[in-house]
């Protein structure tokens, strides 16, 4: 089918750009759903740890506590992740991505809250300065694991601080201002860290995003190509080089069924340019070459749904119907002069009125496509003879007979 183009909208470089910042967050979004769970799955690891130690320290019930709401939280957060990756689209989510950072948060103070127990005894009790350094080791890693949902991120480490603050200062005259120090520098150091990690995932994203663009504009451009080397420019019908691939290869496939050929000449072309000028003449080309394709559209009044068609001259197009006798090309062609007299465009004077002479001709297996051609060739010329603007089948006989005669 012969299309339209559509208009082109200008696309700024702010549009694409955004597009692809969007594309970049969907689809960071959907990665840190789909791995989050196993991610964090690895914190049961450290929490086995922290309840073996701390079985050995006073205040061992409140270490159980914690890490039992510890737990809670995470079996919250994964139930979350799993209703947001079942989401058609987890960025308009907001109420679930909302309490997902509650969730964040509440798991960071939950963390800074196993260092309560351990704080009077830190330094005097290896188990105690171990929970410390599996706390902070867990802390670091998770904040590697959510660093690709920045919020959640920041929710962790808001909660984390709040909560480990104060008990840094609570216990001053015990454990020293180390801790203290120690804890406002963790802030800028997993901030750092995170940031880090969230800029590398998306920069992967992002080039994955661009290569496949890339891909996908080598892709059109290649079938645009191999679009024009098989069109003629004007019309979009088959050239003369793809319609006889395309026909030798169609023979090939009908076997002994019946192929036919229509070559249609416009009558005075020549004239219609040289009195309307030969953008109408263009106008009147395309309009032809729409109503000759639509002919064998399945939606067509014909409904066939098959055959090719090339623009085979300046004004001449050519007709392959695979499966059709001659008598029903008859009738096609017939079907197709009506349509082009009754052709008409808002832009073309009143007085243009087109008209085509067909020469129909039958395929037979044993016979060159130059050969059929040649035929109905022959047919439209009479056809041309006979007072233009009829069909006319190829007759064995008669054609040879004026072949005879030209060559006299």
């Amino acid at each position: 089918m012969i299309a339209a183009r559509p208009a082109c909208t200008p696309v700024s470089a702010a549009d694409v750009g955004g597009a692809l910042e969007n594309q970049v967050e969907e689809l960071s979004q959907r990665y840190f759903l789909q791995n989050i769970v196993r991610w964090q799955s690895v914190n049961l690891v450290p929490l086995l740890l922290i309840g073996l130690c701390s079985m050995s320290l006073a205040d061992w019930r409140t270490t159980a506590v914690l890490i039992v709401l510890n737990l809670a939280c995470l079996v919250a957060m994964f139930a979350v992740a799993r209703r947001l990756r079942s989401a058609a689209h987890p960025p308009s989510e907001t109420g679930l991505w909302r309490g997902y950072n509650i969730l964040s948060f509440g798991l960071g103070a939950l963390w800074a809250g196993l260092m309560l127990p351990v704080a009077p005894t830190l330094g005097e009790n290896i188990a105690s300065t171990f929970v410390c350094v599996i706390i902070i080791a867990s802390v670091a890693v998770t904040s590697m694991v959510i660093a690709t949902r920045w919020s959640a991120f920041l929710h962790f480490l808001a909660g984390l601080v709040l909560c480990l603050l104060p008990q840094t200062i609570i216990f001053i005259d015990a454990i020293g201002p180390i801790p203290l120090v120690a804890t406002i520098g963790l802030v800028p150091g997993f901030w750092a860290m995170a940031s880090a990690v969230r800029q590398q995932d998306r920069t992967l994203i992002r080039t994955q995003l661009e290569k496949e663009h890339l891909a996908q504009e080598l892709a059109l451009a290649l079938e645009r190509a191999e679009f024009l080397a098989n069109r003629d420019s004007l019309t979009g019908l088959f050239n003369r080089r793809a319609f006889e691939a395309l026909a030798n290869s169609l023979r090939k496939k009908a076997g002994d069924a019946p192929l036919s050929l229509i070559l249609i000449d416009l009558d005075h072309f020549k004239t219609i340019n040289d009195r309307h000028g030969h953008a109408t003449g263009d106008s009147v080309l395309q309009r032809s070459a729409r109503l000759i394709l639509d002919s064998v559209s399945p939606g067509d009044v014909l409904g066939r749904g098959d055959g090719a068609v090339a623009r085979w001259g300046g004004e001449e197009f050519l007709l392959l119907l695979p499966d059709c006798p001659l008598p029903r090309a008859m009738h096609i062609a017939e079907h197709l002069r009506q349509g082009l007299v009754r052709m008409a465009d808002p832009q073309w004077p009143e007085s243009l009125i087109v008209s085509g002479s067909f020469g129909v001709a039958s395929w037979s297996p044993d016979a060159a496509l130059h050969q059929c051609i040649s035929d109905a060739d022959a047919a439209m010329y009479r056809a041309k003879q006979a007072g233009r603007n009829r069909v006319e089948g190829h007759d064995p006989g008669r054609d040879a007979q004026e072949r005879i005669a030209q060559a006299g």
